[in-house]
């Protein structure tokens, strides 16, 4: 494989820019099913403003519905991108080690490898978790300390529904604009 080819639609190559911004495209596209479980759980709405709160050190009472949801729509767009990192360098690792089986099976008509772009939605789903969770959470929702069980909990089921859609996402993206 080419250092900068990442998908490939029949022959055409799709640079790593370019797969980074169909996943940039696929993370803020998976934000929206996501809204759901965090509209509907009791502390599904929590997350953002503890994420925004982190990032201006604003408290969590003070920050604005505004402000956290850019927090929530940025942090899924950089988390799509994350994503399709994590897979190709899960594919390059393995094709610089020869290979392994099962990882030459591709998603029909993109192009994408399945075992690396599975990998990199469990990677992706730890990493939102447990940095939210375990890092952001206790460092930053104070506020919400008595309720961290509760929000880890609609945090994990948001989470969740976010990774199901991006990894669904993104190869329907990569099939109809490649």
């Amino acid at each position: 494989m080419d250092w900068f080819a990442v998908a490939h639609a029949g022959d055409a190559g799709v640079g790593l820019g370019a797969a980074a911004g169909l996943g940039a495209l696929a993370g803020l596209l998976a934000t929206v099913p996501m809204n759901l479980p965090m509209q509907r759980l009791p502390e599904g709405s929590t997350p953002p403003f503890v994420a925004a709160g982190a990032l201006t050190g604003e408290a969590l009472s003070e920050v604005s519905a505004g402000l956290a949801s850019l927090a929530h729509y940025a942090s899924g767009t950089l988390a799509g991108v994350g994503f399709v990192l994590v897979a190709e360098l899960v594919e390059r690792s393995v094709q610089a080690r020869g290979g392994a089986p099962g990882f030459d099976i591709a998603l029909g008509g993109t192009g994408l490898l399945l075992v690396p772009h599975l990998i990199a939605a469990a990677v992706t789903f730890s990493v939102l978790f447990v940095f939210f969770a375990y890092v952001v959470l206790p460092l930053f929702g104070k506020e919400a300390a008595s309720r961290a069980r509760q929000v880890r909990n609609d945090w994990a089921i948001a989470a969740t529904v976010y990774t199901v859609a991006l990894t669904a996402l993104l190869p329907a993206l990569t099939f109809v604009l490649v």
